[in-house]
């Protein structure tokens, strides 16, 4: 079985509490937890409940050392899939490490995804794994972790720390810390209320706590990691604004530890960031990494293993971090500056596409500026061979942009990736918006391809999409799907969503293409072809579009060979109601086929299986 992210949470159950043995537990254990009292979630009056139950914490100098361990994301025990195997080993190992430790560390952060899929089995075999740890374990919630009203994870935490709340806090040494949980800000109404009292309580946790340097632990990230996937797989935007405000307000927080991206070392440290005061250190992995691609040499057995975790050393007000994978003795010191994020490397963190502010006119079309006035969307790039490549070259004699994707190693944590470069513009006044561009391919790709498209917005409303692409195997691509849906509305997207466009006759797709070695020549008159497609003259203009997003890109899926580049030149939006559209001078035909596309379908058959 292929351990994934993407496995839908399970339903709810009791777990294993430390005085149980494994068979009383699978027999009875949810008819013995179900007993416990609950405190109601998230109640923005809430004390600080750890302050009675950590009580090893108490009377700390102001000299101590504390663990994070992210993403144990076990499974049930006697799961033999090189994943779940390992990531049970390596969390063990990881707590005999550490209990060996001298000094010790004071407590044990578990950053969230304690299992995979929170069910009696896994959760027994996270409770097995950690039961020996000297340290005082504290547990954060995960987006695999439950949703509200947190019930089974509750029941965890009364068991592993002696109450059950999914946002707390508690002080140490000199130092104040913050906990917090997933799940909050979806579209359901718990999701929302547990959110709002969230927020209601960190708020004023915060201003309490003003005066005392803060570290506040939460699974999600609140700034770029670099692949497909994570521009999306994170808070609601309009959440991580309001996390990011109350965050930054006093300037007392000082260190945001996330976990969730599955990292190692050299990569945890390339995806963490310094930002209006604060380091967000995103946490190396217990389970196997992501696909980033590198990894520091003394520490490479982890990228197919995991077994990564940090010590974080306090000093005062001195903080050190030292990276660790079990079973290697050499720990790796991390910088004491981190890079500095600038909201202009990926301005779509912070707004959505259609907020975008627009340019008079196209600029460096031709690309003899190279890529100025062209945006790239934040990727991460390797130090050798990266998986993602853009940059202003040559190319036939002319200037032009290569946009390249590939995926990368290992390949089990792998999705569909993309990369492209981005503009918004006006649209031209005095006739039809017609785009003219041109691209070429030295290759063709081996599944995945490329595609210009643009979204046309009234003001900041989001109109309709229109996606001129080519490539194969495009049905099994989804995630680039829900990464085009979050950048418009700020919410994660369903793997339908561009078929759902489709339908509902907002999105409209042309085949383009993909001989190699030509520069093929793309000619749309958008308003013609928005006008044909819906079938009524003037539609286009009844819609009053002011303003196009553009954007030029390669996308993969998840093979290892998977590879696809494309040069792109002579980019130009004028006004002209003459022109017709084409593509190497063969007309684009408007039939029932332009709202059709199979991005997503694999997934769309695979849950139409499922279901039957």
């Amino acid at each position: 079985m292929r351990t994934s992210e993407a496995l839908p949470e399970a339903q709810e159950a009791g777990t294993m509490s430390r005085g149980m043995n494994r068979r009383t537990f699978l027999a009875g254990g949810l008819g013995a937890t179900a007993m416990l009292a609950f405190s109601s979630p998230g109640r923005a009056d809430t004390k600080n409940p750890a302050t009675g139950h950590f009580r090893q914490l108490q009377g700390l100098g102001p000299k101590f050392s504390f663990a994070i361990l992210a993403d144990p994301q076990v499974g049930h025990g006697d799961d033999k899939n090189p994943v779940p195997e390992n990531a049970r080993r390596t969390l063990s190992e990881a707590v005999l490490e550490i209990n060996a430790m001298k000094p010790k560390p004071a407590f044990a952060i578990f950053l969230g995804d304690l299992v995979n899929v929170f069910d009696e089995r896994s959760v027994a075999n996270f409770e097995d794994c950690i039961g020996g740890i000297e340290a005082q374990p504290i547990l954060v919630h995960g987006n695999h972790d439950t949703h509200p009203p947190y019930t089974a994870f509750k029941q965890l935490m009364r068991r592993v720390c002696g109450f059950e709340e999914v946002f707390y806090s508690f002080d140490a040494g000199t130092w104040h810390f913050v906990i917090l949980p997933c799940n909050v800000g979806g579209p359901g109404p718990e999701q929302q209320a547990a959110a709002s009292d969230m927020l209601q309580w960190l708020e004023s946790d915060l201003e309490a706590n003003k005066k005392r340097p803060t570290i506040v632990f939460e699974h999600y990230h609140l700034l770029p990691q670099g692949l497909t996937q994570l521009e999306w797989y994170t808070f609601p935007l309009d959440l991580r604004l309001k996390l990011m405000g109350l965050l930054t307000r006093h300037g007392n927080v000082k260190f945001y530890f996330n976990g969730h991206v599955h990292n190692g070392l050299q990569t945890s440290v390339k995806t963490s960031w310094h930002y209006k005061g604060i380091d967000f250190v995103t946490a190396p992995t217990i389970i196997a990494p992501r696909n980033f691609g590198e990894e520091f040499e003394p520490y490479r057995r982890g990228t197919t293993e995991g077994g990564y975790y940090l010590i974080v050393e306090v000093d005062g007000k001195s903080v050190a971090i030292r990276g660790h994978l079990a079973g290697q003795d050499r720990a790796y010191k991390y910088p004491r500056r981190l890079q500095r994020f600038r909201e202009d490397l990926e301005p779509r963190w912070f707004q959505r596409t259609t907020e975008l502010p627009s340019n008079a006119e196209l600029l460096n079309g031709d690309f003899g500026r190279g890529l100025r006035h062209w945006q790239p969307c934040f990727r991460y790039v390797a130090d050798d061979d990266p998986a993602f490549v853009w940059k202003a070259c040559r190319k036939g004699g002319r200037n032009a942009a290569y946009v390249f994707t590939r995926a990368k190693e290992p390949i089990f944590w792998a999705n569909d990736e993309m990369m492209e470069l981005y503009q918004t513009v006006s649209v031209p006044v005095g006739g039809s918006p017609v785009l003219r561009a041109e691209y070429l391919l030295e290759e063709k790709p081996v599944d995945g391809g490329g595609y210009i498209r643009l979204s046309a917005m009234s003001g900041n409303e989001f109109k309709f999409m229109m996606m001129f692409k080519w490539g194969e195997n495009e049905r099994k691509a989804d995630i680039l799907v829900r990464g085009f849906g979050y950048a418009l509305t700020g919410t994660a997207q369903g793997w339908t969503f561009l078929q759902d466009l489709g339908r509902n006759r907002r999105g409209f797709f042309w085949d383009l293409p993909c001989t190699e070695g030509k520069w093929h020549d793309l000619r749309a008159n958008i308003e013609a072809l928005y006008d044909a497609a819906m079938g009524t003259p003037g539609a286009f203009r009844q819609m009053g579009i002011t303003k196009l997003f553009l954007a030029m890109g390669t996308w993969v899926n998840r093979s290892a060979e998977a590879a696809s580049g494309a040069y792109f030149t002579d980019f130009h939006l004028i006004a002209d109601t003459r022109l017709d559209s084409t593509i190497d001078e063969a007309s684009l035909s408007v039939d029932g086929s332009v709202f059709k596309t199979e991005f997503g379908q694999d997934l769309v058959e695979r849950q139409k299986n499922k279901n039957k």
